[in-house]
């Protein structure tokens, strides 16, 4: 009897084989998390896998279920120069080489991160006065001369944004793109935004509206909300923020929210309602507001939290929170 117990306890399990329905099993890889090593991995497995996982039709499918890509790293402007960042561990960190531009002029750089959008980095070189559209998944890049009336001098370029079609595969051959330029002229008393077709090649006229006081510069990227754009800027009377209208090509400036202080310390950013938000901390008190469309179509800012610090923070390290020369970011 205690012989048969140990050969029933020490038998091993049946294998679980794999389904031989080619379409259950993609079904099965198209829940892989979107991390950059996920298919690539599962590739290795073995031949039937490198074929699913390989198939164009699968990578649709795959792209349509996560809808939202994860976040794989950032661009940091670095004397001159863009450098990738990866905020993934190990085996999907990524190396600073994978995503690097080499440009000709690449020695005592001058070329200013914009932002990235659909697969593709904004970058302005403002020595050279022009921009670069690249793909860092291709490698493909297109360089354009921005307006000649925009001089440096009495026109100032200070932000942008680049656009395209999300559903491309495979660079600027089937992905036209747009890149609005946002800057400052007259004396810093007025606010211009043009546009770059890749389809046709041309910029569009400047476009400016007035600015509610002297306006220096742009600060963070601009956010995309619907089918329009918004930047941050500041001034010698606190901060504004420009809209980009992408339907009519018609800049505005945005009212501050009237119960916040527009000198404090400010940041931007797309809400979880894909909304326009402000955070402003001023005085040891966080405000998060929101900027929603009402139902006669107006829109407005409303007040979604408030946190005094010194309710969440403890004196020692309330004490020791300071802005660094990065906008937007807080060290503690």
């Amino acid at each position: 009897m205690n012989r048969l117990r140990r050969r029933r306890a020490t038998s091993v399990a049946p294998l679980v084989t794999l389904p031989d329905d080619d379409d259950l099993l993609s079904e099965i890889l198209l829940r892989l998390p979107p991390r950059p090593s996920s298919l690539p991995r599962a590739s290795l497995v073995c031949k039937r896998w490198r074929r699913l996982v390989t198939d164009p039709a699968f990578h649709r499918r795959f792209r349509a279920r996560h809808r939202n890509p994860p976040l794989i790293g950032v661009f940091e402007n670095y004397l001159g120069y863009p450098f990738f960042r990866s905020v993934l561990d190990p085996p999907g960190l990524i190396l600073r080489e994978r995503f690097r531009l080499r440009l000709a002029e690449d020695e005592g750089g001058q070329w200013r991160f914009y932002g990235c959008r659909h697969g593709h980095v904004l970058l302005f070189n403002r020595t050279k006065n022009e921009i670069v559209v690249w793909v860092p998944d291709t490698g493909d890049h297109r360089r354009v001369a921005v307006p000649p009336e925009i001089d440096g001098k009495e026109k100032f370029i200070w932000n942008g944004a680049v656009l395209s079609a999300a559903t491309a595969d495979d660079g600027f051959s089937s992905c036209p793109f747009k890149v609005v330029l946002v800057g400052v002229a007259g004396n810093n008393t007025q606010m211009f935004a043009c546009v770059y077709c890749s389809e046709s090649g041309k910029w569009s006229d400047l476009i400016s509206v007035a600015a509610p006081f002297l306006v220096f510069f742009f600060r963070d990227p601009g956010i995309l909300v619907g089918h329009a754009l918004y930047w941050m800027a500041s001034g010698d009377h606190g901060s504004t923020i420009l809209l980009f209208d992408l339907d009519n090509q018609t800049p505005a400036v945005i009212e501050w929210p009237s119960d916040s202080d527009p000198n404090c310390y400010t940041q931007t950013w797309l809400t979880e309602g894909d909304c326009l938000g402000v955070a402003t901390l001023s005085r040891g008190s966080l405000q998060m507001w929101e900027r929603k469309v009402c139902s006669e179509g107006v829109a407005k800012w409303v007040l979604q939290k408030t946190y005094e610090l010194k309710n969440v923070l403890n004196p020692e390290i309330r004490s020791n929170i300071e802005y660094v020369t990065k906008p937007g970011m807080l060290r503690i």
